[in-house]
């Protein structure tokens, strides 16, 4: 097997020999942190459902943010491990790798790639028309949650029209929907073995979130497309999985906001039961947290560490409001003051770069914040997410962005991805002031 000298990149091989000659080579580009487990949730979940279906599939990951990463390394990968035109590529269009997805994708071009290429991810799922414009070297999108229907576009043997739902093929009318997954048939990445046991995991129990926050990308792709949830059987059994093995310390939940749905509480019923001992970070919406849930974080805090994380953005109803992100602050006043009686540890972000806000105002929202003995706030720069309704209407809004800030000055900007940087608002050198004060929080 050929073996590339890249050490932040690791893959295998899955194959069925009793199908047809077809292969896929599925890639991701991951951005990761030191204690990140080597296979990312949402790619093992893509690859747990090929191997259930029986697909022919080498994998590969590599991290975006390694020092030695190069897109070339992924490119002489899937150049030398393709063999004919029965072989496709497939990868994931992220933010953070938006400009080594290009350069692959031109590389593959350039070297008459014989198969076809594949592409899905939120920075293909959040544009509804001109996907080739983007991507001129693609010939297949999927917008959506890409694990049925990318096993339903292989199995597919009609190559003139694409009838998956999510599917559009260059050359095809596009009709802008979106692929959906029944989350209920998913296999699990963790109960099949591909994920295993480690200090640290990513978990999620459902998927969406019912607000549409302006700049986010959880926000639903598809405006007909709901939340949708994993069974409570498997969800559970995940939960169980998660407390018989102990080397299990630190689980980072991803749902946008976990104390939302039918089940959350019955997740941590679960953990109670199995006595979970490590750390336990939710994000939550702060209005909706209820005395139950707060019970519940209460007893668990027993034997473990919960940490509740709220996306609270800015306590200022006109910069709320553009943003499409109302919060009831009184209601959020009473849940500060009953966390903290509680001793129970939360964080909350903050986001600087808001239309109409001033190195004022946002001073104002850490005060906040500081006055109700809030232990840990975090403020991140805001970035224009492709598809959100803040990109559509950066113009109108006279929003400024740049990607040549200096990573290393700012420690929580992601080199080459564009940010806000001035507005109508506050000036570039405002934005600067804003940054500096992040930084000291």
């Amino acid at each position: 097997m050929f073996i590339l000298e890249n050490t932040f990149k690791r893959f295998y091989s899955i194959k069925n020999f009793n199908q047809t000659n077809k292969k896929l080579i599925l890639i991701s580009q991951d951005w990761t942190r030191p204690k990140d487990p080597p296979l990312s949730l949402g790619h093992a979940s893509i690859l747990a459902n090929l191997k259930s279906n029986n697909i022919d599939v080498l994998e590969a990951s590599w991290s975006v943010n390694a020092p030695e990463f190069s897109p070339k390394h992924i490119s002489d990968f899937i150049i030398k491990n393709t063999q004919n035109t029965q072989t496709d590529v497939a990868l994931g269009a992220f933010i953070w790798n938006e400009k080594s997805t290009k350069s692959i994708l031109s590389d593959l071009k350039k070297a008459n790639f014989p198969g076809r290429i594949i592409l899905g991810g939120p920075q293909v799922s959040y544009v509804k028309k001109g996907l080739e414009q983007f991507y001129p070297e693609v010939d297949i999108f999927i917008r959506g949650y890409a694990e049925t229907a990318l096993v339903d576009f292989l199995k597919t043997e009609a190559v003139s029209e694409i009838s998956v739902k999510g599917i559009h093929k260059v050359g095809c009318s596009d009709l802008g929907i979106s692929a959906t997954a029944a989350l209920e048939e998913l296999p699990s990445p963790f109960l099949t073995g591909l994920i295993q046991p480690q200090r640290f995991i990513r978990w999620e129990t459902q998927r969406g979130c019912p607000f549409r926050c302006a700049f986010c990308q959880h926000r639903e792709s598809d405006i007909s497309t709901k939340r949708r949830q994993f069974s409570l059987t498997r969800i559970l059994q995940e939960a169980e999985w998660i407390t018989k093995n102990p080397i299990i310390q630190d689980v980072a939940i991803l749902d946008p906001i976990f104390n939302s749905g039918p089940h959350y509480l019955s997740i941590l019923d679960q953990l109670l039961k199995g006595k979970f001992t490590g750390k336990l970070s939710l994000q939550c919406r702060l209005e909706m947290v209820k005395k139950e849930f707060l019970e519940k974080i209460t007893q668990l805090n027993q034997t473990a560490e919960i940490v509740l994380e709220f996306g609270l953005q800015t306590i200022h109803p006109l910069e709320q409001s553009i943003i499409d992100r109302p919060n009831n602050m009184k209601r959020a006043k009473e849940i500060l003051l009953e966390i903290h009686k509680r001793q129970i540890k939360s964080e909350i972000s903050l986001i600087f770069g808001l239309p109409h806000q001033t190195v004022d105002s946002f001073q104002k929202s850490i005060d906040f914040c500081l006055q109700h003995k809030v232990p840990v706030i975090r403020a991140f720069p805001l970035m224009l997410l492709r598809g959100t309704p803040l990109y559509y209407q950066k113009d109108q809004l006279g929003l400024i962005e740049s990607n040549e800030i200096d990573p290393l000055a700012i420690d929580r900007l992601q080199d080459g991805i564009p940010h806000v940087v001035a507005s109508p608002s506050f000036t570039y050198d405002d934005w600067k002031k804003m940054a500096q004060i992040s930084e000291s929080l």
